[in-house]
């Protein structure tokens, strides 16, 4: 049995012996096929690399050309830029010059002394109808005192001369026209004395009250829109002049016209 199996062995021997030669071999292809692997993974990666790099130095470089040409461009579109914001701004409004101290103290003053100098002037002419005539009339219960009236008057002047004045200070052409009437309405108030007193007749006297209370009345209304201080202080003076007109009429019915 032992002569039958010695020729086998040699082939066995060659089994074995080409096994490690063939995990060899593979190894050493899976080693190169790996290194191929790596290579080329490394070149693919060299190249985006690349390419990254070249874009940005192109967008930089267009970045650039484009702040360049902004800079040489500004200085031609600064001056249009600024022309049409001044274009674009309203209007500033001129102011007109105020005037001087002294001005501004005559305008009040002149119409305030008008006043003050008719109101005298008629106190003065009605001096001798309050000693013998007025005295003797029938009043209404809600006649004032006599030194109410002066007193009173006083500060009404005052007012009239303040509003007036306000209108003067006023640069619109409608203060000519609103000034007439402030000096009808005045010329008027000095009539009324004129006609009550001197003339001693409460029937022309209510007749130009009536007329009195119309043209205050005016005065305020046309005022009004361009200087609003100067129709609330011709308040008090219309207020007045309801009072009077009531004691006007009430001296008419009561004692006759006086004609």
């Amino acid at each position: 049995m032992t002569t039958d199996h010695r020729p086998d062995m040699p082939q066995r021997t060659a089994r074995r012996s080409s096994t490690p030669l063939a995990a060899l071999g593979l190894l050493t292809s899976m080693s190169f096929a790996a290194l191929s692997i790596y290579l080329l993974g490394r070149r693919d990666r060299t190249r985006h690399m690349q390419e990254s790099a070249s874009r940005i130095r192109t967008n930089r470089s267009t970045t650039g050309r484009v702040m360049l040409a902004g800079i040489e461009i500004l200085p031609i579109l600064l001056p249009l830029l600024l022309e049409q914001r001044r274009k674009e701004q309203p209007a500033a409004v001129v102011e007109p010059p105020k005037p001087q101290t002294a001005r501004r103290i005559g305008t009040y003053a002149w119409p305030i002394l008008l006043c003050l100098a008719l109101g005298g002037l008629a106190g003065w002419l009605q001096r001798p109808a309050l000693a013998e005539w007025y005295p003797t009339l029938l009043k209404s219960a809600g006649t004032p005192p006599s030194w109410m009236f002066p007193a009173a008057w006083g500060i009404i002047y005052i007012s009239m001369g303040i509003s007036a004045g306000r209108i003067l200070m006023t640069p619109d052409d409608a203060r000519s026209r609103i000034m007439t009437i402030w000096g009808i309405q005045l010329g008027v108030n000095f009539l009324w004395s004129i006609l009550f007193f001197v003339a001693r007749s409460p029937l022309l006297g209510m007749i130009d009250i009536v007329v009195l209370d119309a043209l205050a009345m005016l005065y305020i209304a046309r005022s009004y829109p361009l200087r609003r201080d100067a129709a609330w202080l011709f308040a008090p003076y219309l207020a007045w002049l309801f009072y009077a007109t009531y004691l006007n009429a009430w001296i008419l019915f009561a004692n006759g016209p006086g004609i």
